[in-house]
C-alpha cells in the first residue's frame, strides 16, 4: 500500500515538474541566442520542486475530496428544480476555480498587497457571487435549495484568510459556521421531502457531508489559511504559467466544416420577454380575481362570491324587491329618481380585502449596540444579517423585521423577538432564554444551550433545538396563547449519522376536569380509527 502511494506521489511529482519546466521556456519565435539560455527557467522553476509533493500530494486530497464527496451531490442535480440546478452549475464553478488557486498558491510567493491576493480569489469569487445572487432572487420555485447552496458556497471564503487581523475566523471555524447557517434552511427541505422524494433527502445529506469533508481537508493542508511557497514565483508569474489559467476565458471553438460544406444555420433568435404585469393586474392575481369576474356585476366581486349566489338557484331572487309602476322613473313627468353615478359606492381595493395584513416596517432599519442592548428593527426582506457579539452580558432585541434572518454568533444573555413576521433567527449559547412575542411565522434555531424558550401571543413558530437541550431536564418550552407551535430535535452536525430530524408539535387542546375537588388540565390526544 506504501509502495504504491509512493510511486503515485513520484508520477506526480514528475508530472508537476514537467508543467513548471514547460511554460519556462521561450517562444518558439525566439532568436538562437535565447535557446542557449533555456536552461535558466528550468532552473529557477526547479527551485520550488522541492516542496512539490506537499504540493501534489494536497492536489491529490483535493481531487479526491471533489469527485467522492462532490460527485454523489452532482449526481443527484437532475432532481433538483430547475433554478437549484443552474445554482449547483455555479456551486461547482466556485470549487474547480479554488482548486486553481491552491495550485497556483504552491508555486508562488506570498502576494506583496491584499490586490494580488483579490485578483488570485476573483474568479471564486465571481462563482460564489451568482450563487449568492440566485438565492436572492424573487419569485423562485426553490427558495431553501438556494439558500442551502449560498451559505454553503460561503466555505470557500477560508481561502481568504490572512491572519488573525484580518477580521475573519480562522478557515476551520469558518468552514463550519457556514454549514450552521445553511443548516437552518436544510433541515425545512429534510422535513418537507422525508418520506416523498429521497432524493432530495439524499442530496440534502450528501452537500452535509461534503461540507464536513472539506472542513477536515482544512484542518490537514490550510490551517492558517492558503499556503504560498517563499522560493516560488512572483503571485503574476504562478496564474500566467498555471495549466488552467486561460481554460475560464477561452471561448467555445468553432465546429469544423468541410469544404463545400453548406454553412451550419445560424441559431434562432431569442423570444421576446414577456409582458411585464401592469399594477392592476397584479392585484388582481393577487387577490385571486380575474380579468372578467370583475366586469360582468359592475362591482368587481371574489369569483367564489359569484358562484356561491348562482349555486343557490331559485332562492337567489328572494332578496329583491317588487317595483311599481309609480317607482319606475319612466313613469315620473320630472325624471326624479335616477340614481347620480356619484352616489354608488366605490368597490372594495385588493388592499381593504386583504384583511389583517400586517404592516409593513416602520422607521429605518437598525442593527447596533446601545448599552447591554443590541437593536434589530425594521429590516426587511435580509436573509444575510449577522450580528457578531463579544460581551455575554449583552442581549439581542428584535423588533418589527420581516422576512429576514439573523445569525447571531457569540454567547448573549438573551434574545427577545416582537412583531416581527416571517423571521428566523440562529443562535448558539443563551445565559438566561430565548422569547418571541407577538410573531407570526418565526422559526428559532439554537446550536448551543438555552434554559428556556417562551413563545407568548404568536401565530406559528418552528423551534429547532440541539440534542445537547433535548437531552437537558432542566430546559423547557413555555407557550401561552399561541398556535402551530412545533419543536424540532436536530441531529448533532459533528456527527456523520444520516439521523433524521424529529418532530414534536406542542399541544394546543386541553381537557380540564375536577379530582378529588381539585382542577386538572391535561393535554388532549386523539387516536385515529
Amino acid at each position: 500500500m506504501e509502495a504504491a502511494l509512493i510511486a503515485r506521489l513520484e508520477k506526480a511529482v514528475e508530472r508537476l515538474e514537467k508543467l513548471e519546466v514547460g511554460p519556462g521556456a521561450r517562444p518558439t519565435g525566439a532568436s538562437a541566442a535565447a535557446h542557449g539560455h533555456a536552461a535558466a527557467p528550468a532552473a529557477a522553476a526547479a527551485a520550488p520542486a522541492a516542496s512539490s509533493g506537499s504540493t501534489s500530494a494536497t492536489l491529490a486530497e483535493w481531487d479526491h475530496l471533489m469527485s467522492e464527496h462532490l460527485g454523489p451531490v452532482l449526481a443527484l442535480v437532475q432532481y433538483l428544480p430547475q433554478e437549484a440546478q443552474a445554482s449547483m452549475q455555479n456551486f461547482d464553478k466556485a470549487f474547480q476555480a479554488a482548486r486553481r488557486v491552491l495550485e497556483v498558491s504552491a508555486a508562488a510567493k506570498q502576494p506583496d498587497s491584499p490586490e494580488q491576493l483579490q485578483t488570485l480569489l476573483a474568479p471564486v469569487a465571481e462563482a460564489m457571487g451568482a450563487v449568492s445572487a440566485a438565492s436572492e432572487a424573487r419569485r423562485v420555485s426553490c427558495p431553501h435549495h438556494l439558500k442551502v447552496l449560498a451559505e454553503a458556497v460561503a466555505a470557500l471564503g477560508f481561502l481568504a484568510y490572512t491572519g488573525h487581523g484580518c477580521g475573519m475566523p480562522p478557515p476551520r471555524q469558518h468552514v463550519a459556521d457556514s454549514w450552521q447557517s445553511a443548516e437552518f434552511f436544510s433541515n425545512k427541505l429534510l422535513m418537507e421531502f422525508r418520506g416523498k422524494d429521497e432524493n432530495q433527502v439524499a442530496w440534502v445529506r450528501g452537500l452535509k457531508s461534503f461540507i464536513q469533508q472539506l472542513e477536515q481537508f482544512v484542518v490537514r493542508n490550510c490551517p492558517t489559511g492558503l499556503r504560498f511557497n517563499p522560493a516560488g514565483q512572483p503571485l503574476a508569474a504562478a496564474m500566467a504559467a498555471a495549466p488552467g489559467a486561460s481554460k475560464p476565458a477561452a471561448p467555445a471553438p468553432p465546429p469544423v466544416r468541410k469544404p463545400g460544406a453548406p454553412p451550419p444555420p445560424p441559431p434562432p433568435p431569442p423570444g421576446p420577454p414577456p409582458k411585464p404585469l401592469s399594477p392592476e393586474e397584479l392585484a388582481a392575481s393577487s387577490s385571486g380575481r380575474g380579468g372578467a369576474a370583475g366586469g360582468g356585476g359592475g362591482g368587481g366581486g371574489d369569483v367564489s362570491k359569484l358562484f356561491a349566489e348562482l349555486s343557490k338557484g331559485e332562492a337567489i331572487t328572494s332578496g329583491l324587491r317588487k317595483v311599481t309602476d309609480d317607482m319606475k322613473a319612466k313613469n315620473r313627468p320630472d325624471r326624479s329618481g335616477t340614481v347620480p353615478a356619484s352616489a354608488a359606492p366605490a368597490p372594495a381595493t385588493a388592499a381593504s380585502a386583504s384583511g389583517k395584513a400586517a404592516a409593513a416596517p416602520s422607521g429605518p432599519p437598525k442593527l447596533e449596540l446601545q448599552g447591554v442592548k443590541w437593536a434589530v428593527e425594521n429590516w426587511s426582506g435580509r436573509q444575510d444579517l449577522v450580528l457578531e457579539n463579544e460581551a455575554p452580558k449583552n442581549s439581542v432585541y428584535v423588533y418589527g423585521c420581516r422576512d429576514c434572518v439573523l445569525q447571531v454568533k457569540g454567547k448573549v444573555n438573551a434574545v427577545s423577538l416582537d412583531k416581527c413576521v416571517r423571521v428566523g433567527v440562529v443562535f448558539g449559547d443563551v445565559i438566561s432564554g430565548v422569547e418571541a412575542v407577538n410573531c407570526s411565522s418565526v422559526q428559532l434555531q439554537v446550536t448551543g444551550a438555552v434554559p428556556t424558550l417562551s413563545i407568548e401571543k404568536t401565530d406559528g413558530a418552528q423551534l429547532f433545538v440541539s440534542k445537547r437541550c433535548a437531552a437537558d431536564p432542566n430546559f423547557q418550552v413555555v407557550t401561552a396563547k399561541c398556535s402551530a407551535v412545533n419543536v424540532v430535535v436536530v441531529p448533532d452536525p459533528d456527527t456523520n449519522s444520516e439521523e433524521d430530524p424529529q418532530e414534536h408539535p406542542v399541544p394546543e387542546q386541553f381537557i380540564s376536569t375536577f379530582q378529588g375537588g381539585k382542577l386538572v388540565t391535561v393535554a388532549a390526544a386523539h387516536s385515529g380509527a
